[in-house]
């Protein structure tokens, strides 16, 4: 599951709450003044399972981030970024001299602890409790640590949805038409699908995405002698 932080800000999108104040509009309850409050918080629960489902949904080019930490010698593990899913990282370099690394091979044989204690640069990685590195460092190292962002703090009125709010409110609003059976339900969940297949296109065209951008996920080769 990933790790709820703290709220995130995207300009000019709606927040929590300016979308439950047309959530409750589209479904017609507006006019029922202070009782809406009766209806706020199973608004709220639709939008933030729309936000969590969308966000487990697809790896969302503004959730990629990436962040350089430290590693010192002697040293084979780090904590994962503050703000990092630790489900979700993607890659890890390191620099060696003046030159980033290509990614490590993610995985550690149980071999492979025979010859921990063997110092050298990083060369594989794996997620633990902390991010592990194997073998020990030798000297101290910058890596590079690219990751999708955690999902966000999603329940102040101020506080915005980790993924794209119009996706958000249209997955919402078509659960919650559902919900109280409205007719017009499907149109709702229709066009929900649309800009969800739309927005993962763009995210996924032929000369921006490449399923082997990271190699995270490789077979692991035979590790260098150290």
């Amino acid at each position: 599951m990933p790790t709820v932080v703290s709220s995130i800000t995207y300009p000019n999108a709606r927040n929590l709450g300016q979308l439950r104040s047309d959530l409750a509009a589209a479904l017609g309850f507006s006019a029922a003044g202070a009782s809406v409050g009766v209806l706020a918080n199973i608004i709220d629960l639709k939008l933030r399972d729309a936000n969590k489902l969308l966000y487990e949904a697809h790896d969302w080019v503004k959730l990629k981030f990436y962040t350089d930490v430290a590693l010192g010698t002697n040293q084979y593990l780090i904590d994962y970024p503050t703000h990092a899913n630790p489900e979700r990282i993607k890659a890890i370099s390191v620099l060696r001299g003046s030159v980033w690394s290509a990614p490590l091979p993610k995985g550690i044989t149980p071999e492979m602890y025979t010859t921990q204690d063997n110092t050298s640069w990083p060369q594989r990685w794996e997620p633990y409790q902390q991010i592990e590195l194997w073998p020990k460092a030798d000297q101290i190292y910058t890596l590079r640590i690219f990751y999708i962002r955690a999902l966000a703090r999603f329940t102040q009125d101020a506080d915005y949805p980790t993924v794209d709010e119009d996706l958000v409110y249209l997955v919402a609003l078509a659960r919650l038409k559902a919900h109280y059976r409205q007719p017009d339900a499907k149109v709702y969940a229709d066009d929900a699908n649309a800009l969800l297949a739309s927005l993962k296109a763009k995210s996924w065209g032929k000369d921006t995405f490449s399923p082997y951008d990271y190699c995270s996920e490789e077979a692991l080769v035979k590790p260098e002698v150290v």
